[in-house]
């Protein structure tokens, strides 16, 4: 049996640090075209791609998500533990240096197309998000799947009007894309038996 496609899945890592060589446009080609191979409610294909690329827009957006991030974590500090903390911390870095990041792609949901029902719209965006960051991975790209600029407290609506994004259009994922710094190992994952019910709960 060929276990190749279930080696990308199993390997799959966030990635926060980047090189900050270039992506080829072949290669973004490639993980866009996944990204709308993925299947959605009625086929409606709601999706809509923002691929951000020059460093001046990718400031203005750092300078809105940085600033909604602090906020957040400021409220939260007291209350996290030492595990928490340390993911905090890598988040901070990747978003105070979004700007060097190479690409930045933010996968929209167009709410004209998509169904009505939260549960459709949602499950018609996030499998061609997930197409896109296994076939990233594939092909030895890094991403980082955030809700960065994605809700009104994360700075949704300045980065919408930083992008000129119209008002029936939902960012649904910012997601950073580039050459990982560094090789890591496989995610470590709950065991099979602590979350798998067979035939009821």
């Amino acid at each position: 049996m060929d276990n190749r496609f279930i080696d990308v899945i199993l390997s799959l890592r966030t990635v926060r640090n980047f090189k900050t060589e270039q992506i080829e446009d072949e290669k973004l080609s490639l993980i866009l075209k996944a990204a709308t191979s993925a299947p959605s409610s009625g086929n409606t294909q709601p999706w809509e791609f923002i691929v951000v690329k020059n460093i001046q827009i990718k400031k203005k957006i750092k300078e809105v998500i940085a600033s909604a991030w602090r906020n957040h974590v400021l409220k939260r500090l007291k209350e996290i533990d030492d595990k928490t903390r340390k993911v905090y911390d890598d988040a901070t870095q990747l978003v105070d240096n979004s700007e060097n990041v190479p690409v930045i792609i933010l996968a929209c949901l167009d709410l004209r197309k998509a169904s009505k029902t939260e549960e459709a719209k949602f499950a018609s965006i996030y499998p061609a998000v997930q197409n896109l960051l296994l076939a990233a991975h594939s092909i030895g790209l890094g991403t980082c799947l955030t809700t960065h600029g994605c809700t009104p407290t994360r700075g949704e609506a300045e980065v919408k009007e930083i992008l000129g994004i119209p008002e029936h259009i939902k960012i649904s994922g910012l997601i950073f894309v580039g050459y990982p710094a560094k090789k890591l190992g496989p995610p470590k994952r709950h065991e099979l038996s602590t979350v798998v019910h067979m035939d009821g709960w």
